[in-house]
This record gives C-alpha cells, structure tokens and sequence, in this order.
C-alpha cells in the first residue's frame, strides 16, 4: 500500500471513528477535512510534477537534437556546396547546373533531419495519465463518503 493509500486509510478511520454526522457542524466538518484535502492536493501537485519530469527531459534531448543537427547541417550546407558546385564544374557542367543539383541534395538530406527531430517531439506524450487518474479516484471517494 502506498503512502498516499495509506493516508486516505487513515483519514477514512478517522471520519468512520469520529462523531456521527448529526453531532458535527458543517464548520467541524470542514475543520477536520481542510488538512487532509491540502495534503492531498500537495501530492497531486508532486505525483503530476514527477510524471511530467521524464517528458520534459525527452522533449529537451529532442530540441536539442534539433538545434545540433540544425548547426551542423548549415555548416556542412556551405562546405559541400562549395565542394559539390567545384566538382561539378570541374566534370564539365555548368555553373548553375552543379549548384542547382547540389542545393537539390542539401535539402532533401536537410529535410530528413528535420522531419526526424520533428517526429520524435510529435511522439511524446506530456499529458500526467497517473495523476489525472487519481486525481479522479480522490474526487470519486470523496464523493462517495460524501453521498454515505
């Protein structure tokens, strides 16, 4: 059982143990709940932070993946050009040609990196399923003791 079931164990004994609902007034009512409901939004708050943490991170390799490749892929864009321009023009074709034909190969090999970094940020998924979810079981039980 974990800490947070745990807790909710706990606050469920101790309302079960308490007065019954005829001697309480909705101010002890709320006196009593106010802890527990701030303790436990305090780890809803840290289980969502601890969830999103890994995406943020995969998400960061990924722009920075991105950004890496972006550089290199300007440096070498130049060199090659001037390279593959050269070549072409020393085997016989023109000016506009070879550097037509270059630019052509710079960027579909350009696109490629691009479209990658690209999917990977597309695949993640920063939504917090593992907090939304017990976000949902909370509400759930607090309105079934509630509805008792």
């Amino acid at each position: 059982m974990t800490d947070q079931q745990e807790r909710v164990a706990e606050f469920a004994r101790e309302l079960r143990e308490g007065p019954g609902p005829s001697d309480r007034s909705i101010k002890e009512i709320v006196d009593a709940l106010r802890p527990q409901l701030q303790e436990l939004a305090k780890k809803q708050v840290e289980l969502a932070r601890m969830e999103i943490t890994p995406v943020g991170k995969q998400a960061g390799v990924a722009a920075g993946l991105l950004v890496v490749g972006a550089v290199f892929l300007l440096v070498f864009l130049i060199l090659f050009s001037f390279a593959g321009v050269f070549g072409l023009v020393a085997l016989g074709l023109s000016q506009w040609l070879s550097a037509l034909i270059v630019a052509g190969v710079l960027l579909a090999i350009g696109g490629i990196l691009a479209g990658s970094g690209a999917g990977r940020l597309r695949s993640l998924d920063p939504k917090p399923h593992r907090s939304i979810q017990a976000l949902q079981q909370n509400v759930e039980w607090i309105k079934g003791r509630i509805n008792q």
